[in-house]
């Protein structure tokens, strides 16, 4: 043991060697932890409702829209709009027949991952669409002649086979609305928006109607865009398929 020893205090390469390979280790962790980061910097956030009511937080690359392929065309939904604000609709007086949501179904064409978390959400009591509260990595414009807004209110649905979350992934389908309108469920009517806190549709002479023409602008997490470009045929209906 003594001889062992005195080896090792004389052998200042085995030392040296020992040193190096510390450092080696050091460096390579040091790598790692830089790589987990810079993973985490690429990520996209949403947030999962369980069953308890409690919100959770998913990680998930945002992906691109212009990944997206639109499925089924794009559908129009013409309600009545409550001009005047007195809570009833009166289609001879000020009020008015326009579209009140656009919809269309879309789904990735490669093996992705984009993140749809959506600003709002809809639960079928008093008024929708309502804030969803969450952050969201997706943004839509919509614009025509008369209005523009690049903060669209909109919602989202994920139709057949899902695991849950609000990412859009190889195999599903998202069935996104954007609401030109809020609805009253209480009255039965769309209301006009309240200015440039929301985005929804503030005036009658703003209004989507028949012949216009219009364009929606998808954008997720800053990279290209998916971009569709419709007009609304000669007389509305409830509810128009543009292909």
């Amino acid at each position: 043991m003594r001889q062992q020893s005195f080896l090792s205090q004389t052998d200042p390469l085995g030392r040296q060697r020992g040193a190096v390979a510390i450092e080696v280790a050091i460096i390579s962790i040091a790598g790692l932890i830089a790589a987990i980061f810079g993973t985490i910097a690429m990520l996209g956030t949403s947030f999962l409702i369980t069953d308890d009511g409690e919100a959770t937080v998913n990680y998930g690359f945002a992906g691109s829209a212009s990944k997206l392929i639109v499925r089924s065309g794009l559908v129009a939904e013409s309600g009545e709009i409550d001009v005047d604000g007195d809570d009833t609709i009166l289609l001879s007086g000020v009020d008015e027949l326009a579209v009140a949501k656009l919809k269309f179904v879309v789904e990735p064409v490669a093996d992705i991952i984009i993140d749809l978390t959506p600003p709002n959400i809809v639960d079928d009591t008093l008024t929708d669409p309502d804030s969803s509260g969450f952050s969201t990595a997706a943004r839509i414009s919509v614009s025509w002649d008369e209005f523009t807004t690049n903060s669209a209110e909109w919602s989202v649905v994920f139709l057949g086979d899902s695991n849950g979350d609000y990412f859009l992934e190889h195999g599903e389908r998202a069935e996104l609305t954007i609401w030109l309108h809020q609805y009253d469920g209480t009255n039965v009517l769309y209301d006009l928006g309240s200015g440039s806190a929301d985005g929804f549709v503030d005036t009658s002479t703003e209004l989507l109607q028949e012949r216009d023409t219009f364009t929606i602008e998808l954008v997720v997490g800053g990279s290209s865009s998916l971009a569709l470009h419709r007009t609304l045929p000669l007389e509305l209906g409830i509810s128009d398929l543009l292909d």
